[in-house]
């Protein structure tokens, strides 16, 4: 059992900061607890005391007790040495983001190996052996060949697969799941979640569930409680945001896709043979009206991101063409793109990751401006202002560094960095779904907003089918680098005609 009582967190230094302010829960072998609040509650920052993972400004008082057989250990007390024979084997944790959790110039089985060998004492071959039953039991496909790839080389819900082995594959008495589903697609969630609870079943571990959703909260959780502020509280209020539904229109066709393959040639080993044919996308046909939310949803590796990055002239397409307005863009040259770039913009997942942390907002937005000439020295200040008016931000903002905004704080500013060249069309790349419900709608609301003032186009790549039925008027299933289902997002939602669509819906956490 995990006890945390009267637990605060203060930072020193000319800004001092009350940041928990006395929680207490416990939570017992073998059940969960779900920690939900919105950005700044105070939620990772508990799972940090509770793995000995503080800043160094950071003072606790109170207690946190993990009851062992053998006695109470308490784990706010334990020097940096004996954390070494606790964090991993008695209380272990996935992180949200599974990129900063992962080494890049390390294979993932090297990794997960390395993590076996440290607290079992077993010899490598071994410890092989288990690291790929584990990539196997995260529902990893060909588990034997993911064990030799590097984390460039897996989608983003593969890589959170293999956090979650690493963090499991140890049997730890508590296990700390830090958002760990929001990078996954909802069938996938909900193998991940099931797979939680059969650890649970097998080992008894202690889960602390941290989230943002209240209803993947229901679904997972023995029970739960609600931070606000650093403290405890008995309700949370989450606004969901829902955009009016035009009646269907006839407007122009802004983007084409037709026939659109992506294939990849994989070789089995360096002289080159048994070669193996994998086909990302394979013959995708559709068009985007504008004036269009159209959503894109899928299971992680179905294709989302390559077509989106065939858009956008990041990806050459084996077959197939791309028109934009009436543009063919597959075969197109540098600088035929760099024309067209101020066009076709993009908004990545992570706000954090896609900003620069050396360069304060005011050179993140200038320099759009500046390499594509879209104003001049003199009308430089107005057009950056006029940007933060967009996106709601204050003019002080101008100033500050990515990691002085919270994580809504810093889409806004990816947003408006999107806007800056005055584009048609812009690509949502799971663009609100590191954020809580609450921010969440915020985003959304100001998207619709913009869109209504800035005539935008969007193409909203996502696996949250809640994000869809909210917010796009158009949606697109895709399966195995094929398009299976297409149509207005009610009717698609409401009486979806495929078994694959109907497999995603019903895999989807039931809103409270």
């Amino acid at each position: 059992m995990l006890k945390v009582k009267n637990l605060h967190i203060q930072f020193e230094g000319p800004n001092p900061f009350h940041a928990l302010q006395g929680i207490s829960f416990k939570i017992a072998k073998g059940k969960t607890l779900a920690l939900i609040g919105t950005s700044g509650s105070g939620k990772s920052l508990t799972s940090l005391a509770i793995m000995g993972l503080l800043p160094e400004n950071a003072r606790q008082t109170g207690y946190i007790i993990l009851e062992e057989p053998t006695g109470e250990l308490i784990l706010n007390t334990l020097s940096q040495k004996e954390w070494g024979k606790v964090r991993g084997k008695k209380v272990s944790m996935v992180f949200q983001e599974p990129m900063s959790a992962l080494n890049p110039i390390m294979s993932i089985g090297e990794q997960l190996t390395e993590s076996i060998l440290s607290h079992q004492s077993i010899n490598r071959t071994s410890a092989k052996k288990q690291a790929i039953e584990w990539l196997n039991k995260v529902k990893l496909p060909e588990p034997a060949a993911i064990y030799s790839r590097y984390p460039h080389q897996l989608s983003g819900g593969q890589k959170q697969r293999v956090v979650i082995a690493m963090a499991m594959c140890n049997h730890p008495a508590v296990l700390i799941a830090d958002e760990p589903t929001t990078a996954l697609d909802v069938t996938v969630q909900a193998e991940v979640i099931q797979l939680m609870k059969q650890l649970q079943e097998e080992f008894g571990t202690a889960l602390l569930f941290i989230t943002h959703d209240l209803a993947l909260a229901r679904m997972i959780a023995d029970d739960f409680i609600v931070l606000e502020k650093g403290k405890v509280v008995a309700n949370l209020i989450t606004p969901e945001f829902q955009a009016p539904k035009a009646e269907p229109v006839d407007n122009p066709c802004l983007l084409k896709v037709e026939g659109l393959k992506v294939h990849y040639t994989e070789r089995s080993n360096w002289l080159g043979k048994q070669e193996k044919v994998f086909k990302a996308v394979d013959g995708v046909s559709f068009e985007i009206e504008q004036g269009d939310r159209m959503g894109l949803v899928g299971e992680s590796g179905c294709g989302k991101s390559t077509l989106s990055k065939c858009i956008l002239g990041l990806q050459k397409a084996t077959a197939g063409h791309i028109w934009f307005k009436e543009k063919e863009l597959t075969g197109l040259g540098d600088k035929q793109w760099f024309d067209l770039r101020k066009s076709i913009q993009i908004i990545f997942q992570d706000p954090y990751a896609s900003l620069n942390p050396r360069l304060n907002v005011r050179q993140l937005l200038a320099e759009p401006l500046q390499v594509h000439k879209v104003v001049d020295k003199a009308g430089m200040e107005q057009r950056l202002k006029q940007l933060l008016d967009q996106v709601q931000l204050p003019i002080t903002a101008l100033q500050k560094y990515p990691h002085e905004f919270s994580g809504g704080q810093r889409q806004r500013i990816c947003i408006a960095r999107a806007l800056s060249v005055a584009p048609e069309f812009i690509i949502c790349d799971e663009s609100v779904s590191a954020l809580d419900v609450k921010i969440q709608a915020q985003v959304l609301e100001l998207l619709y907003e913009l869109q209504a003032e800035l005539g935008l186009t969007y193409l909203f790549i996502t696996h949250d089918l809640q994000v869809v039925k909210s917010f796009c008027n158009k949606v697109m299933v895709m399966e195995k680098g094929l398009i299976v289902e297409e149509g207005y997002a009610d009717s698609v939602l409401s009486h979806p005609q495929q078994a694959y669509t109907k497999k995603l819906l019903s895999a989807a956490p039931h809103t409270i």
